[in-house]
């Protein structure tokens, strides 16, 4: 050989074909490998260059650049120090992963995760043979005694194109930054000929595929790739309306056919029996071979069923789980991994025709209740978690801060548990239009306080102002809870108003827990939160319905018909209950009582001017739902019946046989529940919301039929015909509204007024409205309720407006009264409706 060499050598010819072959060596492409430096710029060139000629059409930034176009947002890292990090140790740098991982990281141990996916790191011959093979040419040559003999092979080109598909439901808008910090380390890899990110669109029944970038929906047989080199990854915690109808397996089992789909669960496999996945077989799957479709994946257990099955494996967010799924997508070290099996006509839960789940509403249950459903079925974490979140505001950067201060061991799925538990609702104070990670939550009224007993007082202080010492500590500075509020340009338009009475609100909580007069000072911010939550309810902040109300004559027939228009808001009372829809009564002036009418009484004289300020009324009369949502709350003063009707036909009949102190009950529990001030209304308030603004004996005008009405409609009060009545309550919202946007006042169950009796007009009542009690005196509903326990003890006869539906039309009518039921009697005919707030212009 040294001969040869030499004779190489002292050919200027050859030499000149060697310094030729030479010069294609920039072309050539090193196998990667752990020791690989960080890539130069010109090497991200050429990697966008190799991301081009995958058929996608799309540029791909270089590894730990971001799109600006990507559906996820990048958070804050809202607790890093000011200060520069300390520079890790050289010899863990040395055994890390290449890829640079910022610290912290949304994905949790993304250093771990980048080595578990190494195998992934594979390189695989192109198509075409265009690299010229130096060892190859080499031996040619020598062979061939120095004549150059050229041999070129297919180059190197990275494996897989990752294909994100990130789901997109109400639910997953928590988990905003797990996406795109799984994004990001994906990307920063380097090893993928391309990493993609789609919109996973579940939160209506179908699903549906939305374009990173635009937004633009996609066919998902779009993005089958003829060269088989995609793989899938489906970031979800499958509680989106599609994964329980199945339309969302179904979607990703057509990718299936052709390639890889695999889902990364947000959840741990003890928690997916809470999600969609509570009908899905887990068995064991298993690949043929590397970057096998779903379709071919073979089951590693028997099967008694002959049902075709959807197939997908399955893997949660931790590094042990990434590192299997990898060696079974690499077919390196395992060819097997843990899957979920779904039926392909029964994925999901059966859906009915409007495509909502047909499932029984679920029973209200007292804080008490949902507290211990909780403890039951929460990890041990879960349970701690919940006690360390009682004494700090619920918004999710704050939740974070705890959770990492507090239970430094807890995994993100920790705090799923507590925020998805049924415990956490959003706040009255929550700004309007702010997403589910820059809104305010809180626990169900009550459930904060029985986890704050349960923690040592020692604790909750230390969880309570740990908080602000850690944040003061990470920004160099110390701020309050109100700094962590994610609102730094003002886009949300009232995020500041109500800051600090949303902060006070868990400052009472605490407070309340030590007792004495800081107990004193919790009820005086209670009052003050509990104030603030009821001015909230401006008309701007209100829902806008329309309807059509109608007038008749005395024949009973339609002269004509009006459409209208009123606001309302909705206060929700459990999942599965229709929620307390309260509409807004504007203020005005009205004569109060009968100017003659036909069967009128004694007691709805003499008719005289009253002034009404603006209040909201309940739609409808309370129904058996809303009733047993409320008689499952604390106690306030009395116990109450869940279920005292006597027609139980329908959740939505109104609740009957219940007394006025019931009612009473039921308004005290409802307003410690929501924090604004439920009442009865007073019998001036009544009369004007039912007349909505008619003078006739009914709201539609001269006389009543079977058509708008609940009652006897066997007699008759003008010239309508009479017919046969249902001689039972029916379902609120059977009959017509009245100009008010309001339900059933007349007939169907009588309602409890606040005022008791008073023989007629004469006297002093009260002309703006408010209740006329036996002492004529400061009788606003603050004091009746501050007064329970003597309300409790008295027996007065109390006024009942609207008839019921075994009465007469004459006892329907806007200005009856009647006074032949004490406070304490219960009637199968006798409910109520209740109102909220009073003295705003509407």
């Amino acid at each position: 050989m040294e001969g040869k060499k030499a004779i190489w050598w002292e050919d200027e010819r050859e030499m000149a074909e060697l310094i030729w072959c030479a010069a294609y060596l920039d072309r050539i492409i090193a196998p990667w490998s752990i020791e690989q430096p960080e890539q130069s710029e010109a090497n991200s060139s050429n990697d966008q260059e190799d991301n081009r000629s995958s058929g996608s059409g799309e540029e791909t930034p270089p590894p730990g650049a971001i799109e600006s176009t990507l559906p996820v947002a990048y958070p804050e890292n809202i607790d890093r120090p000011t200060q520069t990090p300390r520079k890790r140790d050289s010899v863990e740098s040395d055994r890390s992963s290449p890829v640079r991982v910022p610290d912290p990281f949304p994905i949790p141990e993304p250093t771990a995760i980048s080595k578990a996916i190494l195998p992934l790191a594979r390189r695989v011959p192109g198509l075409r043979a265009d690299e010229l093979d130096i060892e190859v040419t080499v031996e040619r040559t020598a062979e061939a005694g120095g004549l150059p003999m050229l041999a070129f092979r297919p180059p190197l080109e990275r494996w897989l194109e990752v294909h994100l598909l990130i789901d997109r439901s109400p639910p997953m808008e928590f988990w905003g930054d797990l996406a795109g910090g799984m994004t990001t380390l994906f990307r920063w890899q380097g090893f993928f000929r391309d990493v993609r990110v789609w919109w996973f669109e579940t939160g209506e029944n179908e699903a549906r595929l939305l374009s990173g970038a635009g937004q633009i929906e996609r066919n998902p047989r779009s993005l089958v790739a003829p060269s088989g080199n995609r793989l899938f990854i489906v970031l979800t915690d499958t509680l989106g309306k599609a994964w329980r109808s199945g339309s969302a397996f179904a979607t990703l089992a057509d990718l299936g056919k052709e390639h890889p789909v695999t889902i990364a669960h947000i959840f741990p496999q003890e928690l997916w029996q809470r999600t969609a996945l509570e009908g899905a077989i887990l068995r064991p799957l298993i690949a043929p071979g590397p970057a096998s479709a779903n379709a071919i994946l073979q089951v590693g257990e028997r099967l008694r069923t002959k049902q075709i099955l959807y197939r997908f494996p399955i893997f949660n967010l931790s590094p042990a789980h990434f590192a299997t799924w990898a060696k079974f997508i690499a077919g390196s070290g395992g060819n097997s991994i843990q899957g979920v099996l779904m039926g392909a006509t029964t994925a999901g839960v059966n859906m009915g025709e409007t495509g909502e789940e047909e499932a029984a509403a679920p029973e209200a249950e007292s804080p008490e209740e949902l507290l211990r459903g909780f403890l039951i079925d929460a990890s041990p974490l879960a349970r701690e978690l919940a006690k360390v979140l009682a004494a700090v505001p619920l918004i999710p950067p704050v939740m974070r801060l705890a959770q990492r201060r507090f239970l430094p061991d807890s995994k993100h799925w920790h705090l799923a548990e507590v925020f998805f538990s049924g415990l956490v609702e959003k706040s009255t104070f929550s700004p309007e239009g702010a997403t589910v990670t820059d809104a305010w939550y809180d626990f169900y009224p009550g459930i904060r306080q029985l986890l704050l007993a349960d923690s040592a007082n020692r604790r909750t202080i230390d969880i309570w102002r740990g908080i602000g010492d850690y944040i003061r500590d990470h920004y160099g500075e110390f701020r309050d809870f109100s700094a962590l509020i994610p609102n730094p340009q003002g886009s949300l338009a009232d995020a500041v108003s109500d800051r600090s009475l949303y902060f006070a609100e868990v400052d009472a909580a605490v407070l309340r827990t030590w007792g004495g007069e800081y107990a004193d000072i919790a009820q005086n911010i209670e009052e003050r939160v509990r104030q603030r939550k009821q001015e909230i309810l401006t008309p701007e902040k209100l829902l806008k319905f329309t309807f059509e109300t109608l007038y008749v004559d005395k024949r009973g027939e339609i002269t004509k018909t009006e459409s209208r228009k009123a606001y309302y808001y909705q206060e929700p009372l459990g999942e599965g209950i229709e929620p307390l829809t309260m509409v807004a009564i504007p203020g005005g002036t009205f004569l109060m009582g009968s100017p003659g009418e036909k069967d009128d009484k004694k007691s709805e004289k003499p008719q005289h001017p009253v002034s009404v300020s603006a209040f909201y009324l309940s739609q409808t009369l309370i129904t058996r739902a809303q009733w047993r949502f409320v008689a499952h709350l604390p106690r306030e003063g009395k116990d109450l019946d869940p279920d005292p009707a006597e027609f139980k036909e329908s959740d939505n009949n109104p609740v009957e046989r219940v007394s006025w102190y019931d009612a009473i009950e039921f308004c005290a529990r409802l307003s410690r529940h929501t924090g604004k001030n439920y009442r009865l209304p007073s019998e001036a308030e009544w009369e004007y919301a039912c007349r909505a603004g008619t003078t006739t004996p009914f709201h539609f005008g001269e006389t009543i039929t079977a058509e708008l009405a609940n009652y006897n409609s066997s007699k008759v009060y003008q010239q309508e015909k009479p017919k046969q009545s249902p001689n039972k309550t029916t379902p609120v919202r059977s009959y017509p509204p009245n100009a008010f946007g309001l339900y059933d006042m007349h007939g169907n169950v009588w309602e409890w007024c606040l005022d008791p009796w008073h023989g007629d007009y004469q006297g002093a009542p009260p002309t703006d409205g408010s209740v006329w009690d036996e002492t004529n005196n400061d009788n606003r509903y603050e004091n009746l309720l501050n007064s329970i326990n003597k309300l409790l003890t008295d027996d007065l006869y109390c006024v009942l407006r609207g008839g019921s539906w075994g009465n007469y039309p004459f006892n329907c009518r806007s200005a009856f009264r009647l006074n032949v039921f004490r406070r304490v009697n219960r009637n199968d005919r006798i409910g109520f409706r209740v109102v909220c707030g009073a003295g705003r212009t509407l």
